[in-house]
């Protein structure tokens, strides 16, 4: 799919976003079935190192990564690692480190941009939106007396 990347005409694109889509989606199923066994993540994290999210790769267009990355946190929360429970949060964290490669290593700045808002993301432990705090008004409150 990624040699043919370029030459999808845009009738079809939407077909091939959802395929990407459904197998982001299919792997964590496939995943979570296992009981989120450590060498089946370690060894589906390296498949997420070596094709979307590989940094040296330069024939990995960057339509796809962007595309996967959009749907990353989507999916992930859609078979219930988000919520918390025993060993989720290991396991996030071994699934979201290919993400931090991409953020730290990709020679793209766009892409590094955009793996950055995912790991960002307020639906991941650590990142939950705090509370606005009040701001001041800072308009112009006229002449006082």
């Amino acid at each position: 799919m990624q040699r043919e990347w370029t030459n999808i005409d845009v009738l079809r694109m939407e077909k091939f976003l959802l395929l990407v889509r459904r197998y982001v989606g299919v792997s964590f199923e496939v995943l979570k079935r296992s009981g989120w066994e450590r060498e089946m993540v370690e060894e589906m994290s390296g498949v997420w190192g070596e094709v979307p999210f590989n940094v040296e790769d330069n024939r990995v267009p960057n339509g796809i990564r962007f595309h996967v990355l959009d749907v990353w946190v989507d999916e992930v929360e859609r078979v219930g690692l988000l919520e918390e429970g025993e060993g989720n949060l290991e396991v996030l964290e071994m699934l979201l480190e290919p993400v931090r490669k991409l953020a730290k290593e990709s020679p793209t700045k766009a892409v590094r941009k955009k793996a950055k808002e995912v790991l960002e993301d307020e639906r991941l432990p650590g990142n939950e939106k705090q509370p606005e705090e009040e701001k001041e008004d800072d308009a112009w409150g006229g002449i006082k007396e």
